[in-house]
This record gives C-alpha cells, structure tokens and sequence, in this order.
C-alpha cells in the first residue's frame, strides 16, 4: 500500500501532483491540512476532488474529521499532536469512513482494532530500530491492523521499510520534490517487491 501525503512543491501545484501520482500508479492520496484553514482546504479539494473520483482513487485528510465529512472524501488521517479521539470520529464518520491514527507505540496499535481503526501510522522521527520494535510488540499482541510507515524519502528506504515489516508507506517529500513524481510513484510502488 503506497499512501501519498500531497505535500508542497515549488515546481507543481498540488492538484499537478495529485495527477501525476494517479498516472504514476497511485490509489490513495492524503491531503495535509496543517497551515491550512477550512477555505483553503475546499480550495484545494475543488481541483483534487474530481481527479481522484474520476481514476476512483482514495482521498483522505489530516485532522479535519468534520471538513473530510462535508466534502464527501473517504476518510481521515489523525495526525499525533491532532488531540482527537479515535473513537469519537469513528462514531461520527460512520462506518465506511477510513480511518488512520498516528502512534509512537506499540501499546497504542492494538487497542485502534477495537475502534474499528483502519490503519496504524508510526510516526516519522522514531528511530528505525524503535519502529522494528513495534511492529514486532504489535503481531506479537495479535494486532492485526495494518501498520504504515512515514519518512521514506527514496524508492530504497521505502523497501526496507517494507523489509522491516511495515504493511504500507506513506510518502511525501519523496514523491513531491522528485524530479518526476509521476515515475517516483511507480517506483515507490514497486519498491521491495
């Protein structure tokens, strides 16, 4: 599973690098809402929106349950610092909606399955080894929620990460300030198989 966090570029506009990574292959887009207030927000997902719909490809938002709701996309992504409850947006989004929920440890993945949480991100700035460590702590708990990893910045880091045990990635900068993001995605797609 490749996620594709739609972060800035200077060379594309977001919907430009939306398009590129659903012709380089991608099925799930997440648009970061960090800086952005609730206009904003509509403003990007005017142009997003239909490009996604039309190659039928996931679109979720960071942190903004209420706003992933009003546009009718597919889910939500809570980031750490986000202060929302798990619980309190399944309940709210219903349950189609997919949910993502960021952690820092393995004692905080198995309980997300019985919220009906769809996926486990770890977060970037944990060390490798502390991240090896959680996955093991996690399967070896009997967690079954597919658990993704942030930070690959390359096609080969996002093998070993994928190496390591990681279900997904999700990927930013990586795709975004490549010189072509269209062949990045491809490459990050097939990277470790």
């Amino acid at each position: 599973m490749l996620q594709y966090l739609l972060t800035p570029s200077e060379e594309y506009s977001r919907a430009e690098l939306a398009q590129m990574a659903i012709e380089g292959g991608c099925k799930w887009i997440v648009l970061p809402t960090d800086g952005l207030d609730d206009a904003a927000v509509r403003e990007e997902c005017s142009e997003i929106v239909p490009l996604c719909r039309e190659a039928e490809v996931i679109l979720t938002l960071t942190d903004r349950p209420e706003l992933a709701r009003e546009l009718g996309l597919h889910g939500v992504y809570l980031t750490g610092g986000c202060g929302i409850t798990p619980a309190k947006v399944r309940e709210e989004l219903g349950a189609e909606a997919i949910i993502g929920v960021e952690v820092s440890s393995a004692a905080s993945i198995k309980p997300l399955e019985a919220m009906d949480i769809d996926y486990a991100v770890l977060n970037a700035e944990l060390p490798t080894d502390k991240s090896i460590e959680i996955i093991i702590d996690s399967r070896e708990a009997g967690a079954i929620i597919p658990i993704v990893m942030q930070g690959a910045q390359t096609p080969a880091e996002g093998a070993e990460m994928r190496a390591l045990g990681a279900t997904g990635l999700l990927v930013g900068n990586g795709i975004s300030n490549a010189a072509d993001p269209e062949k990045a995605v491809r490459e990050f797609l097939t990277a470790g198989e």
